[in-house]
């Protein structure tokens, strides 16, 4: 009976196992073929391409409204809102920035909780709400809800995911991943700007909106369908991943991120009215914006593929240095268009390699499990620099610079990208200091 009653128990505890392990497998699979992609994959894997340039793509949407927003400030300040300042036109553009950037600490939140596609897919359909609306808009206030705020919120909801996909499917890549995603932003930059252009000067402004709406809802809802994870999110309790505000690192990338959106945008935001100061014309600050967007896709792809083989760190210190260098001397010495073509190509090149770089570094540094609430959370800041900055700009041009020259503007701009340059500085000292190996010169 004893003997019985001991095999009924192991058979009991065989099917236990057995039914555990099924159990095991079937979750493994539920998840393998969810938001991780058909099976769970290692990284640098060929099929980490496939969601990074999905990424690519809709980073052409995100970025490209911002980036090329300057045609549709031109057109604002010289011809649909006359007389209307400077400071008051840039609340849409800044607005834009603002939204997408410092709400992303809850949408990161939120993609890491509730999954990439579902919050992607809430970023389509605001942005293109937000088009729509614009496209009816008679009053600069009702641009400021719907082009300003309403876009830049859409945008956080397709940002948030998108920043944490490459650097999550690769580590010896990470770099260039991160680099030829971002490089979506600066190739969206291109041909919304010849497109917005073109769209405004043969239909107008109105339908120019309405086009770019129905793209954006046609294209980002289709690459949103390959926003896989690599591996699943950890369950957590709490909306922000609070352990990061612990640590200086997270502190010192929040900081260059503020300073670093602070003076970014001015010559985004600007360099058309430059270029109609020195005797251009319209198409001339179009074209001036497609020179600055097309060195933007060079330059971001070359710093991520230096920043895989001299570190993130060093290359981002060299090319927020090399920024300084170039925007100041060759915009404020400026008497003609020529010089300004080489300012757009140089500094296209040069300053938006923090954009790349800087998911590149907190992913090194934090688990890319958390990576879209970390990087919200850093962008937090980032979004209060792009309102402070392009508010300031606004303001110095309108007071100062008295819609003459940009001298005080450029001053502005230069002097918190070397401060963001100072903050790198500070981070690099900061990781040298923890290691073994304190030596000055070695990969960081």
């Amino acid at each position: 009976m004893a003997s019985s009653d001991a095999n009924i128990k192991g058979d009991l505890t065989v099917e236990s196992t057995a039914a555990l392990s099924q159990t095991s497998i079937t979750s493994t699979d539920k998840n393998a073929r969810g938001e991780t992609g058909p099976t769970i994959r290692p990284p640098d894997c060929a099929f980490g391409w496939i969601p990074t340039l999905a990424v690519m793509v809709n980073y052409m949407f995100i970025f490209g409204a911002s980036n090329s927003y300057g045609v549709f400030s031109t057109y604002y300040l010289n011809q649909k809102f006359v007389g209307t300042s400077a400071s008051t036109l840039s609340w849409i553009g800044s607005l834009i920035t603002t939204f997408m950037l410092g709400c992303s600490f809850l949408t990161g939140a939120l993609a890491d909780k509730k999954g990439y596609r579902l919050t992607a897919y809430i970023g389509t359909i605001l942005c293109t709400a937000a088009y729509i609306l614009a496209s009816f808009c008679n009053h600069v206030w009702q641009l400021i809800l719907t082009q300003g705020i309403l876009f830049g919120l859409g945008a956080s909801f397709l940002f948030a995911p998108s920043v944490s996909i490459p650097p999550q499917w690769f580590s010896k890549h990470r770099g260039l991943a991160s680099g030829v995603a971002v490089a979506g932003s600066s190739l969206g930059g291109l041909w919304f700007t010849a497109a917005t252009q073109a769209m405004i000067d043969s239909i107008g402004a109105e339908w120019a909106l309405r086009v770019l709406g129905i793209l954006t809802f046609v294209v980002t809802g289709v690459m949103n369908l390959f926003y896989f994870r690599r591996v699943p999110a950890k369950p957590r309790k709490n909306i922000l991943e609070l352990q990061a505000a612990k640590r200086l690192t997270f502190w010192l990338v929040s900081l260059e991120s503020f300073a670093m959106y602070t003076g970014y945008w001015a010559l985004t935001f600007y360099i058309g009215t430059t270029a109609r100061q020195l005797g251009g014309t319209f198409q001339d600050g179009s074209n001036l914006l497609l020179v600055l967007n097309a060195g933007s896709v060079v330059g971001r792809i070359l710093a991520g593929l230096i920043a895989d083989k001299f570190g993130s760190i060093n290359t981002l210190l060299l090319s927020l240095l090399l920024t300084v260098v170039i925007e100041m001397p060759l915009w404020i010495k400026a008497t003609s268009l020529a010089p300004l073509y080489v300012l757009c190509a140089l500094y296209g090149m040069v300053s938006p390699t923090f954009i790349s770089l800087n998911p590149v570094i907190v992913s090194n540094h934090f688990d890319t499990d958390v990576l879209a609430s970390v990087m919200g959370m850093t962008n937090l800041f980032s979004g209060i620099g792009g309102l402070v900055g392009n508010q300031v700009q606004g303001v110095i041009y309108d007071k100062y610079d008295k819609h003459e020259q940009f001298t005080n503007t450029i001053v502005f701009s230069a002097m918190f990208v070397l401060f963001a340059g100072l903050v790198i500085a500070c981070l690099r000292f900061h990781i040298i200091r923890k290691r073994t190996d304190k030596r000055f010169f070695q990969k960081v």
